[in-house]
């Protein structure tokens, strides 16, 4: 029995502790991954679509540092002591050089490369996050397991290890995501809709109107039509918003104590007299577009006018303001797809609408190509096809819109479902990666701090979940 033990002993000794064994398991997987990407890479360079190639590459020496095919592609040399440094006088490719249908049968055949590699690539990841279960090493399980649904978001065991579940539509979302949504969608009836106030002789001045009045702790409507009951309502959604939009995103009072004071008017001729008394008169431009948006300035004031609208759009109109406005507030006005699709997120989540767009204000974008993109029970269906057809909207394009103007009904579309993917999929690190643009950090900055991504793997991702989701 003595000799069985100490060969016991020895043999534990020999396999050494789960953390060594994990290290060597760590290093076996990065080294597999860090060879997919590099053979994705390579093909990326044979068909001569560089900058895809390069963001291979780089992936290639993120899982392996000392990659020398990679490395030597991106123009590094090993120095005396045997470090990687730039070589100026490497030759290297910039770009991509396929343009139209060319590049559109590349990115799909790199798609596939993906998805084919991707699978593999989760199933190790997977493998080694079991291992750290059956170890206890709680939080280098989690790494390998959210490392292999990024891979394969529709690996269902890891899904299931991370907590999710599917709900009735089959779609996987956490349980925070789950109840975060009930609440956007139930709560509303429960926020609280305010007490008569009394609106101000400027307000009424500029409406021509006498104003009536109704105030919340957030929010002041006026308005020469509507009554209590209405206002109320509008109340309800706009505090709701408030309260949904600073509980998931860890803020306390982005509105800083001042109130968002909405004055809503009857008909065009109040409209019109009010944008006429709003703006200078030199600045006709600007004029024209409050005319035609029947709806002029913004936080701390906004104006809109009903006339033949229902009062759902009203209520509407107000959580889109409020989601876009709190996202201003928080991360700037820069990037138009996050506040534009935030804004949509809300809507869509709370009344199941969206009525109210921030879409080809300036009369430049081409009109929805012909398609009508105003009910959000179509986008589902809309992204799916897109992504299976090969013909979303460049995401490249959409991320660098810095004008509402420019965006289409596509545009706008993608970039809500973007905002949905990140939030439901990425929470904890979408914060991270919004609040770069707090700091003024460009896109790319930010997604690489936030995920280490890319903009072609945000891209790929998002096609992603739009296949499991929709």
């Amino acid at each position: 029995m003595k000799s069985a033990g100490l060969l016991l002993v020895a043999a534990l000794a020999l396999q050494g502790s789960p953390q060594d064994e994990y290290k060597a398991k760590l290093l076996a997987v990065n080294k597999t991954t860090a060879s997919k990407h590099y053979s994705i890479a390579e093909y990326l360079g044979g068909a001569s679509m560089f900058l895809w190639a390069r963001e291979q590459y780089y992936k290639t020496i993120e899982f392996d540092p000392d990659h020398e095919g990679a490395r030597k592609k991106l123009g590094f040399k090993k120095n005396d002591d045997g470090q990687w440094e730039s070589d100026p006088n490497a030759k290297q490719e910039f770009g991509n050089k396929k343009k139209a249908e060319d590049a559109d049968k590349v990115r799909k055949q790199f798609g596939d490369r993906l998805d084919s590699a991707g699978k593999d690539l989760s199933r190790l990841w997977a493998d080694l996050g079991f291992f750290c279960k059956k170890a206890m090493m709680t939080a280098e399980m989690s790494d390998a397991f959210t490392k292999a649904l990024e891979y394969d978001p529709t690996n269902g065991s890891v899904r299931k290890e991370l907590g999710y579940e599917k709900d009735a539509k089959g779609v996987w979302m956490s349980k925070v995501e789950r109840e975060l949504r009930k609440q956007m969608k139930d709560g509303i009836a429960k926020a609280p809709g305010g007490q008569p106030g009394t609106a101000t002789p400027e307000d009424e001045a500029l409406a021509g109107v006498k104003l009536k009045g109704r105030e919340s702790e957030h929010y002041v409507i006026e308005s020469p039509h509507l009554n209590d009951a209405q206002m109320t309502l509008i109340l309800q959604n706009a505090e709701h918003a408030y309260a949904m939009f600073h509980k998931l995103f860890g803020q306390t009072d982005l509105y800083n104590g001042r109130k968002y004071v909405v004055v809503i008017l009857k008909d065009k001729t109040q409209h019109f007299r009010w944008v006429d008394g709003t703006y200078k008169t030199d600045d006709l431009a600007r004029i024209k577009l409050a005319k035609d948006a029947q709806a002029t300035g913004h936080y701390p004031r906004s104006e809109v006018y009903q006339e033949t609208l229902p009062d759902a759009f009203l209520q509407d109109d107000i959580i889109h303001n409020t989601a876009q406005t709190l996202m201003e507030l928080w991360c700037g006005e820069t990037h138009c797809w996050v506040l534009e699709g935030m804004a949509m997120h809300f809507t869509r989540l709370m009344k199941e609408s969206a009525m109210m767009h921030c879409v080809d204000l300036a009369g430049t974008s081409p009109k929805n190509k012909g398609k009508n993109y105003t009910d959000p029970a179509d986008w589902p269906v809309v992204c799916r096809v897109w992504v299976r057809e090969g013909r979303d909207p460049d995401l490249t394009t959409i991320l660098k819109r810095t004008n509402f103007g420019e965006f289409d009904g596509a545009d706008a579309v993608k970039a809500w479902s973007l905002v949905e993917f990140l939030l439901a999929q990425h929470r904890d690190k979408f914060i991270v990666f919004l609040q770069q643009f707090k700091d003024g950090k460009d896109v790319e900055t930010a997604l690489k701090e936030a995920w280490g991504w890319t903009v072609s793997d945000l891209d790929y991702r998002w096609k992603q979940y739009v296949k499991i989701a929709y």
